[in-house]
């Protein structure tokens, strides 16, 4: 038997819906579902697969129960019988956007079984065939026909009252909905039944003039209207007079009328009155309209079927009619096909069960079905199903034919048993176990390679409590996830340790599944795998972080390691404790984010280059964002870790130091100098060019061979130079201050 993987990947190259059914009545599980179905049903398959089959698709609001329990016996049916079950023309509605609405549905559907070698049911097939189009088609078809005639009949009724006594015209004119009028030609005026001014919507008039009722006709019909109603009053032998036009409402819109009309005459044969009857017919005009409509969608659904299809005479066997999917993949033209005979796409010695199914088994208005062989016209034979009901061709008794290539399915099948017996291979050898326990550990399945995998027999397994074998500290844990199963279907159990005979200790993932429900398991489906290397390393890994994570709480520094082929990076408690961040596990890209912008190319660069020269140390200063957004200085020196064999980095790890404080205290250190720069400047140069302009002045007062008004311009230079002296030394004074207080804080 295929495993379902297989299974859906076969039928998804099926054309027809499938859904893949689990036999586990009355849930019927929903295993999986093809292309087809999904499009079909305009669902997903994650909101089908695994959930029961009614819970998928409810039963619809104007069900009584019947059209459900339909599908019921056809489920068991299939179970019973182990035969297919075909239901025509069933009706379910696809639940619509809107709660208070539905998607009206009418399916073909096939229900037919999946068995293995020994003839058990794996799985049930049902194959659906939306056929609304086609079924509300037919209805449309026969409501219309009903409607024309009842039209029809109608019309004749009312030509026999018009040849009623004027009293009879009066009751009838108030009980018909058709418009009754008199027209009077020699005075020029129409009067009307009270139908009229109901259905255009115009007020009550007893003088509505022939102009009046002309200025109401469709201006392209009116030059046919005429011509029409001329010819037949001009002519003495016409007495009856039936058109159709547009007339134009009171609100303005055209609708389609026929009018009927019976001429009276003088004795010289003149026209003197005309007593008619009006009536909308825009129904029936749409009605035709929709039929031919129809006959383009009959077509349309023949031609243009991706399925080979072919219409041929119940008497002579003769092709009527084929489609381009069959010419196709026949091989044959039309031609070619018009002047065959169904016989000769059999071979030879299958024509005799062919004309004893169509004697015996093909009945008019009966549907039917078999698996045959055909014939290609390259003498390929092929497996088809094919399908036939009967209708009219033209007027000839024909068989409609649907035909099905089903070799390369067939082919599929016995691909399917092999890979059945490939997976009872896979299932002994695998390093998988599969088991089946019971709710309170009772063991009732376990596979052959338990033996192998861990050390234990079958017979000292099977009919045991598995739980015995767990060890004691994970015991009741273990319990614990089983009975969450009460409340979902499958539960993945965190890793836990069996002991085996020997006191060795394993550790196990597993995977359980709720199959208490289907009556070929009736238990949980315990999916495990020995982990346990694994598992010791990751104990391993979290021996090395708690140590990392008491390293850093004695020292400034977070600790990372960066796994550069997972992308991993991992931080001790430093990234919590230093930069506020509550995860320990992050990626690369997480890094550089938090990386100034102004920095991170000018460290990627210096990364990059022990990279590509195989330089494992590098240290970096950089300023890095806190989880409160506010940056901190970093000291991060990194260790690179290189593969031996191809030369690739592959790990990195290092420290990163907050060295915000330092950064700081250097920052407030270079400006106190910056300002001791400032005041020596201000010394060595401000300061001598006052001082040196006082000494120039005093060289002219001591010198005797200058007059007084000499004496007295120097004295007054004098004054500003030491005023100018003055104003300098109180600035150095004040920036010495300052200096001071920028030290001291």
């Amino acid at each position: 038997m295929l495993s379902l993987n297989e299974i859906a990947l076969l039928y998804n190259s099926i054309p027809t819906p499938c859904a893949i059914l689990k036999p586990d009545k009355p849930g019927y599980t929903i295993a999986a579902v093809n292309r087809a179905f999904l499009s079909a049903t305009n669902t997903h398959s994650s909101a089908l697969v695994g959930r029961r089959f009614f819970d998928a698709f409810p039963i619809n609001q104007d069900d009584d129960g019947s059209r459900t329990l339909t599908i019921h016996r056809a489920f068991d049916h299939v179970l019973t019988d182990k035969t297919p079950c075909v239901i025509r023309n069933h009706r379910y509605n696809l639940p619509a956007a809107s709660e208070s609405d539905e998607d009206v549905r009418y399916w073909n559907i096939e229900t037919y079984p999946l068995l293995d070698e020994e003839g058990t049911i794996h799985y049930i097939v049902q194959s659906s065939t939306d056929v609304t189009t086609l079924f509300k088609a037919e209805k449309k078809l026969t409501d219309n026909a009903l409607k024309m005639a009842q039209e029809i009949n109608e019309r004749k009724q009312i030509e026999q009252k018009l040849q009623l006594s004027n009293e009879r015209y009066y009751y009838v004119n108030k009980a018909t909905d058709d418009a009754i009028y008199d027209w009077d030609i020699a005075l020029n005026f129409i009067h009307w039944g009270e139908a009229f001014f109901r259905w255009f919507g115009y007020a009550e008039d007893d003088r509505f003039s022939i102009e009046k009722w002309a200025a109401l006709v469709h201006p392209e019909d009116i030059p046919a209207l005429e011509c029409s109603l001329n010819t037949t009053l001009d002519d003495p032998l016409k007495n009856s007079w039936t058109v159709s036009y547009r007339l134009k409402r009171a609100d303005g819109v055209y609708t389609f009328v026929e009018e009927n009309g019976y001429v009276l005459r003088d004795q010289q044969g003149r026209a003197t009155r005309m007593i008619g009857v009006l009536r909308d017919i825009s129904g029936r005009k749409k009605a035709q309209a929709e039929l031919e409509s129809l006959k383009d969608t009959y077509s349309d659904l023949f031609q243009l079927s991706p399925l080979p299809m072919w219409v041929y005479d119940l008497d002579s066997l003769m092709f009527l009619d084929v489609n381009e999917a069959a010419m196709v993949h026949y091989g044959y033209t039309k031609k070619e096909f018009l002047a065959m005979s169904i016989l000769q796409i059999r071979p030879e010695e299958d024509w005799p069960i062919l004309v004893g199914t169509i004697r015996n088994e093909v009945r008019h208005g009966l549907f039917h079905a078999s698996e045959v062989r055909h014939l290609k016209k390259s003498g390929e034979v092929i497996q088809v199903n094919i399908r036939g009901n009967s209708i009219r061709f033209g007027e000839k008794q024909a068989r409609i034919v649907v035909a099905t290539d089903v070799t390369e399915l067939k082919k599929s099948e016995q691909a399917l048993r092999n890979s059945e017996r490939r997976f009872k291979t896979l299932i002994q050898e695998g390093s998988d176990l599969i088991a089946i326990i019971e709710m309170d550990g009772y063991c009732k399945y376990v596979s052959p390679n338990i033996e192998r995998v861990l050390g234990i027999t079958l017979e000292e397994f099977i009919g045991y409590n598995a739980f015995n074998f767990i060890h004691e500290a994970d015991r009741d844990v273990l319990i614990q996830e089983f009975e969450l199963l009460n409340s979902k279907k499958q539960h993945e159990v965190a890793p836990f340790r069996y002991v085996d005979k020997q006191g060795k200790i394993h550790w196990v993932e597993t995977v359980i599944t709720d199959m208490r429900d289907d009556e070929a398991i009736g238990g949980i489906v315990c999916n495990s795998r020995i982990v346990t290397e694994r598992v010791e390393n990751e104990l391993k890994i979290k021996e090395h972080l708690d140590r990392y994570n008491a390293v850093s709480k004695a020292t400034s520094d977070s600790i990372w390691d960066m796994d550069m082929v997972a992308d991993r990076l991992l931080w001790n408690y430093g990234i919590k404790a230093i930069f506020g961040y509550q995860e320990t596990a992050y990626d690369h890209q997480w890094w550089h984010d938090r990386v100034h912008p102004d920095d991170i190319e000018r460290v990627e660069q210096l990364i990059g280059h022990n990279m590509i020269h195989k330089i494992p140390r590098w240290t970096s200063e950089y300023r890095f964002r806190c989880a409160d957004g506010a940056y901190k200085y970093v000291l991060d020196r990194g260790f690179l870790i290189f593969d031996e064999h191809t030369g690739q980095p592959v790990r990195m790890i290092g420290a990163m130091q907050d060295i915000t404080e330092k950064v700081a205290y250097t920052k407030a250190v270079e400006a106190h100098n910056v300002r001791l720069r400032e005041i020596a400047w201000t010394q060595a140069h401000l300061v001598r060019a006052p001082l040196a302009r006082i000494l120039g002045l005093i060289s002219l007062l001591d010198d005797p061979d200058n007059d007084d008004q000499t004496r007295q311009t120097a004295r007054s230079y004098l004054l500003q130079s030491a005023t100018d002296l003055d104003e300098i030394i109180k600035e150095v004074i004040n920036k010495s201050h300052e200096a001071l207080k920028e030290s001291v804080q």
